[in-house]
């Protein structure tokens, strides 16, 4: 089975690859069927050889091999964390949970639309400040998907939807999008609903505890002022990887310390 999860993991590379590809060119999906990889600095039309992953940026260090420009680290980073999170994925459907083979393989499909679904958000909310409503899509469609095959648990969906779109909702509606981007609504809640219940509940606190020590740090170090836009997608993401390795004992040890017991 380890096997299996060295070729999810060079998968895992191969898929990071191309979404560098998508997030570089949202904007025109033709040339990303039509156009070939090309450095955005010199425009030179690259060989196979400059896009392996990760072996090309370090054997190149780092540079284009023609116009000895920088390349960005977006692209080494994108590929290496989408690898271990598709390689962590399948080993946590097809080895360590006790699933059905048609839930194992559901599961990791989607869950593959997921993450690149969360990898597009993160970079487009980071670099950008702005969703695409298709990668919110997705990713909603795609946790619906990995919730009901792998979850198998409708009315816990409907739980974890509720404590995903709820507080984003009051916090978009009053402030009429001020206090946080309505596109936050649909990214929480679809990540909630991948988290599963009740992990759901310890993602969202998790994700306003992120949020709130990156907001403290920053001001406190005069990096953003009071009135400065942070992106929130970021956080919902980070918040979303960690529940979703490391959720069950998260959520077992917070309901221990509440006096509930494990779940």
């Amino acid at each position: 089975m380890m096997v299996g999860v060295v070729i999810a993991f060079l998968f895992g590379l191969t898929y990071g690859s191309f979404l560098n590809v998508v997030i570089l060119r949202f904007d025109d999906w033709q040339s990303i069927a039509k156009d070939r990889s090309h450095c955005p600095n010199c425009k030179t039309q690259l060989s196979w050889w400059d896009l392996i992953p990760l072996i090309s940026f370090a054997y190149l260090g780092g540079k284009c091999r023609y116009c000895k420009k920088p390349i960005s680290w977006q692209y080494p980073i994108v590929e290496l964390i989408t690898a271990i999170l598709i390689a962590s994925g399948y080993y946590l459907l097809f080895i360590t949970q006790n699933l059905a083979l048609w839930q194992s393989v559901v599961g990791l499909v989607a869950l593959v639309v997921a993450i690149g679904a969360m990898m597009a958000i993160l970079v487009h909310d980071l670099t950008e400040m702005m969703v695409p409503d298709l990668m919110s899509n997705l990713l909603l469609g795609s946790a619906l998907v990995f919730a009901l095959a792998v979850h198998y648990n409708p009315l816990g969906l409907l739980y974890s939807a509720m404590v995903g779109f709820l507080p984003i909702m009051l916090l978009v509606i009053p402030s009429r999008g001020k206090w946080m981007g309505e596109g936050d609504i649909k990214i929480a809640g679809a990540l909630a609903i991948l988290s599963g219940w009740p992990n759901a509940v310890a993602f969202m606190i998790l994700t306003f505890l992120l949020g709130g020590l990156f907001g403290t740090i920053a001001l406190t170090t005069k990096r953003v002022k009071m009135k400065t836009a942070v992106p929130f997608g970021p956080f919902l993401v980070i918040a979303a990887i960690i529940i979703m390795f490391w959720g069950d004992q998260i959520t077992a040890w917070y309901l221990g310390t509440i006096g509930y017991g494990y779940y």
